[in-house]
């Protein structure tokens, strides 16, 4: 039988255990120079494991009360394309596809597509199938203790930004095979807005037999090849970015779902994207608002136009980046 008093030593000695994790995490790690060397090498592991291992995954991803769950399957041919599949799991059956460096996605109702690119957006942020050095000028990773995620232990790596204009991330490793089996993004005060994890992981010596003849599976066309982008119309470009972010790509576009006509700019670091919609403010006639989240929005009027811009970065970013609107020369913002 447990007395008050053993039940107030229990109680009081949980929310000591909670107090110090907490503390724990919310602390700044001590950088050293030997600390950052480990944890570069062991990001770059961990990057190179995305590239090369043969395995067989379920995640969910999880954003507020939303919560998405997938199989993810990842293999490197014997002549080195690389194969991935990406499957939802709730909700209508939409399917990712990347053979080499072309991604093609697949939705029951909407028309499929393929997109040139090397890596499979909407799973993880590019810069992690990229060594560290590429992300180094704005951004710091620490390590710090694992623990053990779905089973597995895990090596910690922190990636901080330099300033406060982007998030944050945590990554666990796995200690065995360096793939990266959980991800937190949260902002510069420590919330977490987003998180990933791995729920089983099985890596496997080949290509896993699902994905071993998918290269004769017919591919949808391109959704659009950049130099058939018509250029900007209303010439409207932020004169501020966050820095280290760069212009991937302008072009003048209708919105698919409304049919309006925007310029559109799309805006990275390595790690995040920005993109920027510049339209008619009497034809879209868009509340001003900002919000801030897992994709932080604002809504705002420059010089007459309507100024939409979405991102994974703090709110007041965006908010800096459309208030430094201005008029630019035709056809200045070609990437």
């Amino acid at each position: 039988m447990i007395t008050n008093a053993w039940r107030s030593s229990i109680t009081g000695l949980l929310l000591l255990c909670g107090f110090l994790s907490s503390s724990a995490i919310s602390q700044p790690f001590q950088v050293t120079d030997s600390n950052q060397n480990q944890a570069v090498a062991l990001y770059d592991e961990m990057a190179r494991a995305l590239r090369e291992l043969n395995f067989e995954a379920t995640l969910v991803r999880s954003s507020g009360t939303r919560l998405e769950p997938m199989t993810w399957l990842h293999g490197v041919y014997p002549d080195g394309t690389e194969v991935e599949l990406i499957v939802m799991l709730n909700g209508p059956d939409m399917r990712i596809l990347r053979i080499g460096d072309d991604t093609s996605y697949y939705e029951p109702h909407d028309e499929a597509y393929t997109i040139h690119s090397d890596v499979t957006f909407g799973l993880l942020p590019a810069a992690f199938y990229k060594n560290f050095s590429e992300l180094q000028p704005h951004y710091q990773v620490v390590g710090g203790r694992g623990v053990r995620v779905s089973g597995r232990n895990t090596h910690f790596l922190r990636i901080l930004s330099r300033d406060n204009d982007r998030y944050h991330y945590g990554l666990w490793i796995d200690v065995e095979s360096k793939m990266l089996l959980k991800m937190q993004m949260m902002t510069p005060q420590g919330d977490i807005l987003e998180q990933l994890q791995v729920t089983t992981f099985v890596e496997r010596e080949n290509v896993p037999i699902g994905m071993s003849d998918v290269r004769g599976i017919p591919r949808p066309p391109r959704l659009y090849e950049v130099r058939n982008l018509r250029p900007p119309q209303f010439n409207l470009q932020p004169q501020w970015l966050p820095a280290g972010f760069e212009l991937l790509r302008a072009g003048h576009r209708r919105v698919a779902d409304s049919g309006l006509p925007v310029d559109y700019y799309l805006f990275s670091d390595g790690l995040t994207e920005v993109s920027i919609y510049v339209g008619s403010q009497q034809q879209q006639g868009l509340p001003s608002l900002a919000m801030q989240g897992r994709e932080s929005i604002v809504n705002s009027t420059q010089q007459n136009l309507a100024v939409t811009a979405v991102g994974k970065v703090p709110v007041t970013t965006l908010q800096r980046m459309v208030d430094s609107m201005r008029a630019v020369e035709p056809n200045a913002t070609q990437p």
